[in-house]
């Protein structure tokens, strides 16, 4: 891990969903100067802004929406990344083919949620009460992740945040609701 801990959020067009969890994980961790977020995507719609139907709800949220380029993901963006987290399955498999090695730090975000949800809580209160900084927990908290694969029921399509491209707001508030949820529940962890 360098000084600062990075997250890298993955979705396909880098203006829907990665965007959203971007947003929301710099919203959650604004006040650490140590935890850098970015976000890309495996076939994004590079140079554009973030699709109005996010900004707005993102906006509604308290997060901030300015400044977003979407950028494609490149090899050295995984490998200089301490955790991603992507929308789908479908991602984190195309991730693992261009960057095999990165398989204990790539998650969907949906299962990074359920695996910490079902985390042993002594466990995880050692690894939390034993890191003083937001780095280190997050640091403490991936390898744990990580392992309780091995535990848990495989990914399944539970674990994907639906695309809301091109589709009706409905699937935008579906969508967004999925991403909200494992980020809310990842900041509670962090605050215990």
């Amino acid at each position: 891990m360098t000084e600062t801990y990075t997250l890298l959020t993955v979705c396909t067009g880098n203006i829907c969903r990665s965007p959203a969890m971007d947003r929301l994980l710099a919203h959650v961790f604004a006040s650490q100067d140590d935890v850098a977020v970015r976000s890309a995507g495996t076939h994004a719609h590079v140079g554009d802004d973030m699709e109005v139907q996010v900004k707005d709800r993102l906006a509604e949220y308290g997060a901030d929406t300015a400044d977003f380029v979407a950028e494609q993901l490149a090899p050295e963006m995984i490998r200089s990344s301490d955790l991603v987290l992507t929308a789908t399955r479908g991602h984190v498999r195309d991730i693992l083919t261009d960057v095999p090695e990165s398989a204990e730090k790539v998650f969907t975000l949906r299962e990074f949620a359920r695996l910490l949800e079902s985390l042993d809580g002594v466990a995880l209160t050692q690894a939390l009460t034993s890191a003083e900084t937001t780095p280190e927990k997050l640091a403490a908290l991936v390898p744990l992740v990580a392992a309780q694969r091995d535990h848990a029921p495989s990914p399944t399509a539970s674990d994907d945040v639906v695309d809301p491209y091109m589709m009706p707001d409905e699937v935008f508030d579906e969508s967004f609701a999925q991403v909200r949820g494992p980020i809310e529940a990842l900041r509670d962890t962090l605050q215990r």
